[in-house]
């Protein structure tokens, strides 16, 4: 009898229960995904990962500008084109895009605030050596691609604009264009 009184509360409990474990399905809306590229008919196809990009400069001390025209030390950085057939283009060249500082040849910083660095800008260097001009249209050394990936190494560096460097931010954003031949 004992067993039976045991059994049945055990059958009202689970009973009581198994609405909760069987809650109703609910759905709510979870965000919104983006899915981004272009399709392109041209020799390579540029990384995702060189596409959007971040140099890191690191910190660099005022006292390695002592006068206009003084240079930090390069950080290198590459541009990788993936599926390169080079039936369909032999060369590739860049330019880049951004707001100039004192040259055409410097890229002007970023912010204007009073955290910004003063009287210093970034020149993008090719692999040939040549500061590229950042107007957008003039493009660099002609590079030859290979069948499949290609890396493409490039440097930045600092250059002081004025004789004397003011510390703070320095950041510049660039855009860039690849032209096959």
């Amino acid at each position: 009898m004992k067993l039976l009184k045991v059994s049945g509360l055990a059958a009202v409990l689970t009973l009581a229960f198994a609405g909760y474990a069987n809650a109703a399905t609910v759905t709510v809306s979870g965000g919104t995904v983006h899915f981004v590229g272009q399709i392109v008919a041209a020799g390579c196809s540029v990384d995702s990962e060189s596409m959007n990009q971040t140099v890191e400069m690191g910190q660099v001390r005022t006292a390695a500008f002592a006068a206009k025209g003084d240079k930090s030390d390069a950080k290198d950085f590459n541009i990788t084109l993936n599926n390169c057939d080079v039936a369909i283009a032999k060369n590739v060249a860049f330019s880049f895009l951004g707001q100039t500082s004192t040259a055409t040849d410097i890229l002007a910083l970023s912010g204007t605030t009073d955290g910004s660095a003063k009287n210093v800008g970034i020149n993008i260097i090719d692999q040939s050596g040549v500061n590229l001009k950042v107007d957008g249209s003039t493009f660099g050394a002609k590079t030859a691609l290979v069948n499949g990936r290609n890396i493409i190494p490039l440097t930045a560096r600092y250059i002081s604009t004025g004789d004397t460097v003011q510390a703070g931010q320095a950041n510049a954003v660039a855009t860039f264009n690849v032209q096959y031949d």
